[in-house]
């Protein structure tokens, strides 16, 4: 069984989605890769605090340091959430203009993975069919399987 991804955006909503994933996990004997992607606005927002922190700390931080705020926030909420759960997990994380189907679809053929959890956003059918979802997209796209939970 190959493993399965989980996109985790928001750290309330993931929680639900990272725990019920740890399950399917557990009981398919996967592992998880935990895919914390940051937003170029995102990224920048976080250059900047880090930049202002840096001036109090006499220091300057790298991109790699900008990058980690997100390893960090995949990393504390898996910690937290799977404490209980026997299941492995690791993190990766990238900066993206915007978070599309492609790009998910991409992280998880790149690491293998046959499942993805994601978060998705409660819209008419008339909302879906003039502005499109990215999760409909990643459910018609991804070759595997597609569980998402609605924030």
């Amino acid at each position: 069984m190959d493993d399965a991804l989980v996109v985790l955006e928001d750290r309330d909503a993931c929680a639900d989605l990272l725990r019920e994933a740890a399950m399917y996990a557990k009981g398919a004997d996967s592992e998880l890769v935990l895919y914390s992607p940051m937003t170029t606005d995102q990224y920048e927002e976080t250059a900047e605090t880090l930049d202002e922190i840096g001036r109090v700390e006499n220091r300057q931080y790298n991109d790699d340091e900008v990058l980690g705020v997100a390893l960090t926030f995949a990393r504390e909420l898996a910690s937290d959430v799977l404490a209980d759960i026997d299941v492995e997990w690791s993190v990766v994380a990238d900066v993206v203009e915007e978070r599309t189907a492609d790009h998910i679809v991409d992280i998880a053929e790149e690491h293998d993975c046959d499942h993805v959890f994601t978060l998705g956003s409660p819209r008419s059918p008339t909302g879906k069919a003039v502005f499109g979802d990215a999760t409909q997209r990643l459910i018609l796209n991804f070759p595997g399987y597609v569980t998402t939970k609605m924030s």
